[in-house]
Formats: structure tokens, C-alpha cells, sequence
């Protein structure tokens, strides 16, 4: 990194930037720093690309998908402003190399960390697709090996800056050609499936250090795209199966990104990138550190101390299809300080409320218990994925924040000085969690499920890696702007339209971080401000306006009546990733006679959760 030169800006928006980090074809990359501290990556777009208005616009739509991917495996974008004389979009910054500096540097990746690619990309994959975009530029330099896993970043980015390009540059290409799928280099339309194409040219090349089809030339990179079969027979035999399909000629004969992430499970080495790459990630974290301690200005001249490297004897790099094992030391090994020491977990309902629990499931926090497979999200508060352990199984681990822990009992156990919790319901689980708060009981919860052997010693395992991360650096969602999610929905309606429901004088209590209820003597109301499936397309619910007030928000409600005569109403709010959306919804429940319609008694309530959402 280099400090900021005089010409450079000092802001981005809220962010204070620090150092330059390098420049590519779209702009400089500067490192800067977010309100609440966090490090971000800001790409300011150069000028005379700004200055062309179809540019402008096309960036401007892309910003705007890309701020919807918000997996664990890409580097999301945290903010923006294409409309800047100079425009910008923030992303998390990831310290670590690239997939092709890594290479270059270090050489074949072993099997461990190859499954920790391939794992990390198609996941990367199933949320750029899931927000109705297709990367169109998947290249080793735009994949950043960070402590975690892989991340894709510039995704939807890059097709604004392609699209330039061609309008200036007769027969010019959309993307990278020796990353490119044979529909893409015959300038045929594209599908999700070119998408994983590249995936498995990108897995060859880690896994060999050569490039499957690149050529002398680009056409004749083109040619062997289109046309020959690429060598992959140094890809370990585990692995080559699912590479094959990815590099099919034939878009529909390759396999979903679901499919390549199950493909790892019959992967039995340990994923983790090897010492080398380990090496190069920390040495970024630590550069990063400076740059922010010396508030960006050149380093004092400093003794470093000394790094050993030590390569593998003959016979075990003859073992090693030529690859040398590199080992880093610092001249010593000593016990690693527990990051749980002395430490509690004290983290504010709005807290609570913003952490990201799909990202508590990735391989950057369980992954030193096996392999996630697949987040599945529930709702705000809660997140799924089946897990690889290294013995194969595959058990089910469920993580809740905020969630209630009413029912749970105490265990022997106890973990940054609260006591553990047996969440357990049922014979093939084991839960446990912890208080995150009293009153309430709310709870950070994780569950595991479908597991052969001790789940309970996994589950407990499973928590305290949770609660490390939540201690130490709680993954915080990429929330919209006016967010449903953030919202407290104890106060999300008028307190008078409530006690006109349930009667005057009733306390709410919290069930969980996005719930609240009010208990009336003939009508039960909760309140849930979260995101979830969207229900406004599901047949079996029924549409619903609330009028003048609706117009407001652009979305339907939709409302599903049962047989007691309880209502729940669902507002879409605003959607989010594929089928999901932030949302209100209202349920009233009758417990005596002469309530009324409970759907009128939501919409009334309803009405005033609107109104506020939008002044």
C-alpha cells in the first residue's frame, strides 16, 4: 500500500480513506475506513470513464444488483455513490492475495485448500445468481483468498466497464478470454451455467498451475476454448469428476452451483489454505493495521523480524508432483491466547438485531470443525447448512441470534461466564446456546442434527466458535437504507392503534430480537419486522390493500385467514435477494367473543407501521 498522494481525495462519502491500495482498468482502489470502523476497499472510478453519461448509468444499475449479494464469500458492497463527480463504491476489505498472485507465488494449491475453493466459489455463485446476475468476468484476479475462504469480488461490475470497452474497440470481448465459457467467447447468450464454467477453469489452474486452455494468442485461446479438451489430469481424482462438468462444452450438461458445493463433501482433506498464502493474508491484515495506526503515512524505518522459510526435503517434493511445502515460523511456537478470555458477550438489541447469521455458519468461523456446505436461510435470525465433518458425516447445524431460550435448562458448562444452555427437542439433536440477554431470554442457539456420535460435543464446539466470532468481530448484514430488519417492533406502530386492538394499558413483551406481542383479554397481536420467504406470491395467500396508505410502498400485502379466525398480514416492504424480502407482518389471534375482523384490526395497526417506515 501507498499513501495518499496530494491530488487524491481524503473522503468517499462517510468513509475516511488512508492508503492507495493499486489501480486496474475501472479506477484506483483506495483503502478506507467505514463510521463504525470497519475496514472498506473503495474503487473511484476514473474520470474520463465518468465522464461518458452511458457509463455513468450502466455502473449506476450495476451498483445497484450488486448491492444485493451479500454471501460469505463475496466481498459485499457496503456502500456507494454513482452519481459523485468522481463515483465510488465501498466494499469489506479482504486482506489476502489473489487466486492468481497465490498461484504465481506459491504454485498448485493443495487438496485442502482446493476444497476450500471450490466450496467457497459455488457458494459464491448461488447468491450472485440468487440476485439475478451473472458475474460475466469470473478470473483468477477477482477472486481474493482471504482467512475464510475464498471471495468473489467486482461481481455485475465488470459489465459495465466491458461494455465500454466494446463501444471503443471494434471485435473487443466481454470478460477474461482464457476464463471464458465457449457460449461467451462465440458472443452467444449467456446463462448462469457460464458462470460455472469458469469455476472449473479457475479450479485447474489452482490445482495444476496452468491455465486449461490458455493459448499463444487469444484466438487461439478462444479456438481451445470452443474446441479442445482441456488436461485435467492433475486434478486430484477426488475433484476431476465435478471440474469435467464444469468444463463441458454444452451449458446444460454442467452442474448447478449446488451440485458443486455437495461435490466437496467426498473431499476427506482438512480445508485451509496452505502456510504460504496463510502468510500472505496475515501480512495484508498487518499492512492494513499500519496504514490505519499511522493514519496512512510511510512507515518508520523498523526491524522486521526474521521469517524462516523451510521447503520439504526432495523425496517429499517428488511425492508432491513437484510442489514444495512451505513452512512459516516466528523463531518459536507458543500456545495461541484464548480469544474468549476475560471476555463477555454484551452486544445491544439493535446489535443483535443487524448481525448477519448466515455468515456465523461459514467456513471462516466453523471451518475448523469441517466443511459448511451450504447456508440455507431461515430469517433474520436464523440460518441452516449442512456440514462435512472430517469423517464424513453430515450432520445439520442451526444457528438462532436473538432467538428465545425461555424453555432451555442449565448444563455443567459455562462460556464467557454465562452459564451454557441445553436447547435440546429432540432424540437425533443436541442445542445448546447462551444468554445474550435476561429479560427476555434471548439467546445465541446452535443446534445440530442428523448427527451419528456425540452432537452435543459438536453443538457445544459449534458455539463457542459463534460466540468468538460475535465477541470478537460480529458479522454485521449489508441492511438497507429505512431497514425493516433494524427496526425495534416494539415501537414499530402507534402505541394508540395497539390499545385499540387489544385494550388499554397492555405491556409488550419481546419473543425474540424481531418479534414483540401484546396479550389483550380477547385478542392476541404480534408484530414481526424481519426478513423472510416472501408470501405475496404464494397462492395460498390473499392479496389485500390498505388503501391510500399502501401506495406508500410499491408491494402487495397478502393475508392468510384460519380457521379460529386468526389473520396474519404480511407487508413486503422492500425484496431483497432472490425470493426473499424484508417484511411486516401483523397477526392477530382472537381469545374472546365481539373481537371483530382480526384482518381489519391488522390493517388498522398495519396503516400506522407504514406511515412511520416512510416519514
Amino acid at each position: 500500500m501507498k499513501p495518499l498522494g496530494p491530488h487524491d481525495p481524503h473522503w468517499a462519502g462517510r468513509h475516511r480513506l488512508i492508503a492507495v491500495i493499486g489501480q486496474g482498468a475501472m479506477g484506483r482502489v483506495l483503502l478506507g475506513r467505514a463510521p463504525d470502523g470497519r475496514l472498506v476497499a473503495v474503487k473511484m472510478i476514473h474520470r474520463h470513464l465518468a465522464q461518458n453519461p452511458e457509463f455513468r448509468a450502466r455502473f449506476r444499475l450495476e451498483v445497484q444488483a450488486s448491492q444485493r449479494v451479500t454471501g460469505a464469500y463475496t466481498a459485499a458492497v457496503m456502500d456507494a455513490d454513482p452519481d459523485a463527480t468522481d463515483p465510488w463504491l465501498a466494499s469489506i476489505y479482504v486482506p489476502g492475495p489473489s487466486l492468481r498472485e497465490a498461484v504465481d507465488g506459491f504454485g498448485p494449491i493443495p487438496l485442502g485448500g482446493l476444497r476450500l475453493l471450490t466450496a467457497g466459489l459455488a457458494s459464491a455463485l448461488l447468491e450472485i445468481h440468487r440476485a439475478g446476475m451473472i458475474h460475466r468476468d469470473l478470473k483468477p484476479s477477482n477472486v481474493l483468498l482471504s482467512a475464510g475462504g475464498p471471495r468473489v469480488i467486482d461481481f455485475g461490475i465488470a459489465r459495465a466497464l466491458a461494455a465500454e470497452t466494446q463501444l471503443t474497440s471494434a471485435g473487443s470481448l466481454i470478460g477474461s478470454p482464457a476464463f471464458m465459457s465457449p457460449e461467451q467467447a462465440e458472443g452467444r447468450e449467456l446463462t448462469t451455467a457460464s458462470d460455472v464454467f469458469a469455476v472449473g477453469a479457475m479450479l485447474v489452474l489452482a490445482a495444476t498451475g496452468q491455465s486449461p486452455f490458455l493459448g499463444a494468442s487469444t484466438p487461439q485461446t478462444l479456438y481451445n476454448i470452443v474446441h479442445s479438451r482441456p488436461d485435467t489430469s492433475g486434478v486430484p481424482a477426488v475433484l476431476r469428476p465435478v471440474v469435467d462438468a464444469c468444463l463441458s462444452k454444452h451449458p446444460a450438461y454442467r452442474p448447478t452451483p449446488v451440485q458443486v458445493l455437495e461435490s466437496v463433501g467426498s473431499i476427506s482433506a482438512r480445508a485451509g489454505w496452505p502456510a504460504g498464502i496463510q502468510w500472505r493474508i496475515e501480512d495484508g491484515r498487518a499492512e492494513a493495521e499500519r496504514c490505519v495506526r499511522t493514519d496512512g503515512r510511510p512507515p518508520e524505518l523498523r526491524a522486521r523480524r526474521p521469517i524462516r522459510w523451510i521447503a520439504a526435503g526432495a523425496a517429499a517434493v517428488a511425492a508432491a508432483g513437484g510442489a514444495a511445502a512451505v513452512v512459516l515460523t516466528n523463531g518459536g511456537s507458543a500456545t495461541p491466547p484464548d480469544p474468549l478470555a476475560n471476555r463477555t458477550l454484551s452486544m445491544s438489541d439493535d446489535q443483535l438485531r443487524r448481525v448477519d447469521t448466515c455468515k456465523l455458519l461459514g467456513t471462516d468461523v466453523v471451518g475448523s470443525l469441517g466443511q459448511p456446505v451450504r447456508p440455507d436461510f431461515t430469517n433474520s435470525s436464523v440460518c441452516t447448512t449442512k456440514f462435512v465433518t472430517p469423517d464424513g458425516k453430515q450432520p445439520t447445524m442451526t444457528v438462532g441470534v436473538g432467538t428465545s431460550v425461555a424453555s432451555a435448562k442449565p448444563t455443567s458448562d459455562t462460556l464467557v461466564g454465562s452459564p451454557v444452555l441445553d436447547t435440546t427437542t429432540d432424540p437425533r439433536s443436541c442445542g445448546r446456546a447462551i444468554l445474550a440477554r435476561e429479560h427476555p431470554r434471548l439467546g445465541i442457539d446452535l443446534k445440530i442434527t442428523d448427527a451419528d456420535g456425540d452432537s452435543c460435543e459438536l453443538a457445544m464446539a459449534g458455539l463457542k466458535s459463534v460466540v468468538t466470532r460475535l465477541v470478537t468481530d460480529p458479522p454485521a448484514a449489508a441492511l438497507p437504507g429505512r431497514s425493516v430488519v433494524a427496526a425495534d417492533p416494539c415501537a414499530s406502530a402507534d402505541p394508540a392503534a395497539v390499545a385499540q386492538a387489544v385494550g388499554p394499558g397492555i405491556q409488550p413483551t419481546q419473543t425474540d430480537i424481531h418479534t414483540c406481542r401484546w396479550q389483550g383479554p380477547a385478542l392476541s397481536m404480534q408484530i414481526r419486522m424481519i426478513e423472510a420467504k416472501r408470501v405475496d406470491t404464494d397462492p395460498e395467500y390473499e392479496l389485500f390493500s390498505l388503501g391510500d396508505e399502501l401506495q406508500l410502498l410499491p408491494h402487495d400485502g397478502a393475508r392468510r385467514v384460519e380457521s379460529d379466525g386468526t389473520c396474519a398480514s404480511y407487508l413486503t416492504v422492500q425484496p431483497t435477494v432472490a425470493d426473499r424480502a424484508e417484511m411486516a407482518v401483523v397477526t392477530a389471534h382472537p381469545t374472546g367473543p365481539a373481537v371483530g375482523n382480526a384482518c381489519d384490526i391488522n390493517n388498522a395497526v398495519l396503516t400506522t407501521v407504514v406511515k412511520r417506515l416512510v416519514l
